[in-house]
């Protein structure tokens, strides 16, 4: 067998675990999911982390690894869902903004104009749309993935390929962020909930008082203009509720990486 060869062979598969908790945030994390990125660019992007990244971590890789898939298949799994847990963290807030805009559409009867995201590949309505892609962009503009490929190379460092305790996963966190979510969707599109409630209030004293009047003609454009009336009213509530959101879930991403960083430190004691 040629020298180069042999020499790289030991490296075959820590590379490709290290490649493949890196890849898993290429399941969940915004922008980096998207089917707008191309795939051939998301592949290369990960390959040249991979190589960046992997020679910072050798020493903590295990030497004794083989390239046979059944001692492998486990690892892999592994390495996946931690790389995937990480981008779902993430990812959390901007789906729970979509859902907002789902339920605004819903009460303003913009149910049925559905539209595809091109961001998330699924379909919704107009407002989730806009309110999903103004998500995204706060996400861009605090430097969520740079955080994110940040708190995965942490835990290259932390956590040992093959080292992550069950107790370790972010089972709870992920439950708790998911409550979360929809607590954040309901707050956002309450305000247009709540005119949407008062327009049909006063739609139906209008209908008792004059029954010749055909609410029908005039009922619907009026719930849509109040709706729309109520968003743009709300953009800036939406805004910091955004922002704040978006900041808790980055922090409590980084404090979950810092108690594996703790726990890796207490196993080793």
């Amino acid at each position: 067998m040629p020298y180069f060869i042999e020499s790289i062979l030991p490296h075959a598969a820590p590379w490709l675990l290290v490649l493949t908790r890196l890849g898993g945030l290429f399941i969940f994390a915004p922008i980096l999911s998207s089917p707008i990125l191309p795939r051939q660019i998301r592949v290369l992007m990960l390959v040249a982390l991979t190589a960046v990244v992997y020679p910072t971590t050798i020493d903590n890789m295990p030497t004794d690894l083989r390239l046979d898939l059944i001692d492998l298949a486990p690892l892999l799994l592994q390495e996946t869902m931690i790389g995937a847990s990480i981008g779902l963290i993430a990812a959390i807030p901007l789906y729970a903004m979509q859902l907002a805009g789902l339920l605004m559409g819903q009460q303003m009867g913009l149910g049925i104009a559905q539209v595809l995201n091109p961001a998330s590949d699924i379909q919704g309505d107009n407002i989730g749309q806009v309110l999903f892609l103004m998500a995204l962009g706060a996400f861009a503009m605090v430097g969520g993935i740079e955080f994110l490929f940040g708190a995965v190379v942490h835990t290259l460092h932390t956590i040992p390929i093959g080292g992550m305790a069950p107790e370790q996963t972010p089972v709870h966190l992920i439950a708790g962020l998911l409550g979360s979510g929809f607590n954040l969707a309901f707050r956002v599109a309450l305000p247009v909930i709540a005119i949407i409630f008062i327009e049909n209030v006063a739609m139906g004293f209008l209908m008792k008082t004059v029954p010749s009047l055909n609410i029908m003609n005039f009922g619907f454009p009026l719930r849509i203009l109040a709706g729309l009336l109520a968003v743009v009213g709300s953009v800036e509530m939406i805004r910091n509720t955004t922002e704040i959101d978006l900041d808790n879930s980055l922090v409590i991403l980084r404090d979950w990486v810092g108690s594996l960083h703790i726990s890796a430190e207490g196993s080793d004691g």
